[in-house]
């Protein structure tokens, strides 16, 4: 049953939001009334909300798994909260979460989509954490080159960007997609060069980290994904397993075509039981 939950303990000592919780991208838990010996982690990505992994908690849940599904600092609050927080407050964050997990289950797995797959592979090293799947990673943004991020930072620490809902997408947090405008307005239409280049540090921390991944990983992609590629898989091959579900977009589990989104979810499912 999901229960919102504020995850407290996890925000001291980190930055403070200052602006409200957007109702989509509030904090949330699916726990069984007897203790799962598992449980899975869910990370969202840059800018994303625990609303965006709502489907895959949901199928998680019903698999038998504990699903814990937090809300990054300065995320789902405001563009001003966002600014002002680092890839610091981010992994912290999550290693906060995972200590409190390892006093009530005996392996920590982890769901992550796009950014949140960084901070999940840097996050692997501990011994309590079994199993990742990582959802169109972001170990290769073809769009954030050097030369674009010059620029952005010369711009500023704000400046807007053209961006418009899209009503094809399958949102599946309560009430949806009610929140989409607000999200909009203090996210996706606005660029943050300094908040970019903390992606970006994040981005080489892990890459160069997941050369030495020991854990089973599940990498979910797709050619057809138009904010990541995939050209670091030739780097790195057979580290991870990696399943093609193409013509999925880059939001795979709210995605467009429901079959993507369904092959996604049951991907991850089959790999966490296996």
């Amino acid at each position: 049953m999901l229960e919102y939950d504020s995850f407290s303990y996890a925000y001291k000592g980190l930055y403070t939001d200052c602006a409200p919780v957007i109702k989509a991208a509030r904090s949330f838990t699916m726990l069984h009334d007897r203790t799962a010996k598992e449980c899975v982690l869910c990370i969202h990505g840059y800018a994303g909300y625990p609303g965006e992994l709502v489907s895959p908690a949901q199928a998680l849940y019903k698999a038998g798994y504990d699903v814990y599904v937090p809300r990054l600092p300065g995320m789902g609050t405001s563009g001003n909260d966002f600014k002002n927080t680092t890839r610091f407050d981010w992994m912290i964050f999550i290693t906060k979460i995972i200590e409190r997990l390892k006093e009530d289950y005996n392996r920590i797995n982890l769901l992550a989509h796009s950014m949140g797959c960084l901070i999940a592979v840097i996050s692997s090293f501990d011994d309590y954490i079994g199993k990742l799947v990582l959802a169109m990673p972001a170990f290769s943004i073809p769009s954030l080159d050097k030369s674009v991020l010059t620029d952005a930072l010369k711009a500023g620490d704000d400046y807007p960007v053209h961006w418009h809902s899209d009503a094809r997408y399958n949102l599946h947090y309560e009430n949806a997609p009610c929140d989409d405008e607000i999200l909009g307005r203090e996210y996706y239409s606005h660029m943050y060069p300094s908040q970019l280049i903390e992606m970006e540090v994040l981005r080489a921390n892990a890459l160069s980290q997941f050369a030495f991944l020991e854990k089973p990983a599940l990498v979910l992609a797709s050619h057809s994904d138009a904010v990541v590629d995939y050209s670091w898989t030739e780097l790195y091959p057979g580290i991870a397993e990696i399943r093609w579900i193409e013509g999925a977009t880059h939001y795979v589990f709210y995605d467009i075509d429901p079959e993507c989104e369904k092959q996604a979810v049951a991907a991850s499912i089959e790999f966490f039981r296996w």
